[in-house]
């Protein structure tokens, strides 16, 4: 039997396992193949695609852009040539799959406008079924309260599905409820010079980060960049990492840790028994692999990384010297 003689229903199925980028295609081949793709776009593998949505002369603007595609946007719009949201036809969105968004320099816009925007773009998320969303970055945003109910069912949308998420010099409308932070799908968190309604609880996202290591089946990586957290939560994460047989690797980063903050580090790891060379943890399952700690006096920040050894090559020696080199 030919294809072409297959119920829509099975072409459906037929087109879930099609590369994303051969979909366009497809739908030149024939009219009922463009009539089956149209009718169900929603349920196929889209091509990538990042959104950007930004104000420009107190109004709110979108450009899309292929994921991968640096010179140019949807619709033969580049960056410079954006739209104005309100008048961008979402029915585009149902032949992309969103895999990154991101909000910049929205402030100083008149409320109800932001609050409708916001409303907009997620009930248009929510309509064409966007699943693929990966990360989500809020750059210089200010959001007033009455944006609080359409930003939250956004925002709690990213927790569900992306694996990054940056917040950097922004204030949003945002009380953190840790029974949708714990189940959170994020491996990488930054937020950075920013505030919400309620204060964030670093410590509580840092524990989730390292509960998620924990139970890790594969070796993934996890990143957090934050404001400050607690001695005791920094030392929760590098004690847990050290007794783990998968070494994933992670990179920490805390802010506003002065001489102060090492201090109290530094005794609370004496009476942990963490011993330590010159800032650097031996794991206790693996004998080639550590934890460097490194503290910057000018920025008040602490760093946090494991490091792999590159095991000795010749009988006898004792270490590869390439190691010495490591951290270059």
């Amino acid at each position: 039997m030919s294809i072409h003689h297959l119920p829509c229903e099975m072409l459906r199925s037929v087109f879930q396992n099609v590369n994303s980028h051969d979909i366009p295609k497809l739908r030149n081949v024939c009219q009922m193949f463009n009539n089956v793709i149209k009718t169900n776009y929603c349920y196929l593998p889209r091509v990538a695609y990042l959104v950007k949505i930004f104000s420009e002369n107190g109004r709110i603007m979108i450009a899309n852009m292929k994921s991968g595609d640096i010179n140019g946007c949807t619709q033969v719009r580049s960056f410079n040539h954006p739209y104005n949201l309100f008048d961008f036809d979402f029915k585009h969105w149902r032949e992309i799959g969103i895999v990154e968004m991101e909000f910049e320099n929205i402030k100083e816009c008149d409320s109800e406008c932001v609050e409708q925007a916001f409303t907009l773009v997620f009930n248009e998320m929510v309509k064409t079924r966007q699943s693929q969303l990966r990360k989500m970055v809020f750059t210089n945003v200010q959001l007033s309260d009455n944006t609080k109910s359409s930003f939250e069912g956004l925002f709690n949308m990213a927790l569900k599905q992306c694996e990054n998420l940056t917040v950097d010099n922004s204030v949003l409308p945002l009380s953190f409820d840790m029974k949708t932070l714990n189940p959170a799908k994020f491996d990488h968190f930054r937020w950075i010079a920013s505030s919400g309604s309620t204060s964030v609880p670093t410590t509580d996202i840092l524990r989730k980060l390292q509960n998620d290591m924990k139970v890790a089946v594969n070796k993934r990586s996890f990143l957090a960049e934050m404001d400050s957290v607690t001695v005791e939560a920094a030392c929760d994460f590098l004690e847990e990492w050290l007794g783990l047989p998968i070494a994933s690797f992670f990179n920490l980063s805390f802010h506003n840790c002065d001489d102060t903050w090492k201090t109290r580090f530094l005794a609370e790891c004496e009476r942990r028994e963490l011993t330590h060379n010159y800032m650097e943890f031996q794991s206790r399952t693996h004998t080639n692999a550590h934890v460097k700690v490194s503290f910057s006096q000018d920025a008040s920040t602490c760093c946090i990384w494991p490091v792999l050894d590159v095991p000795a090559r010749t009988t006898g020696q004792s270490v590869c010297y390439s190691r010495y080199f490591r951290d270059f």
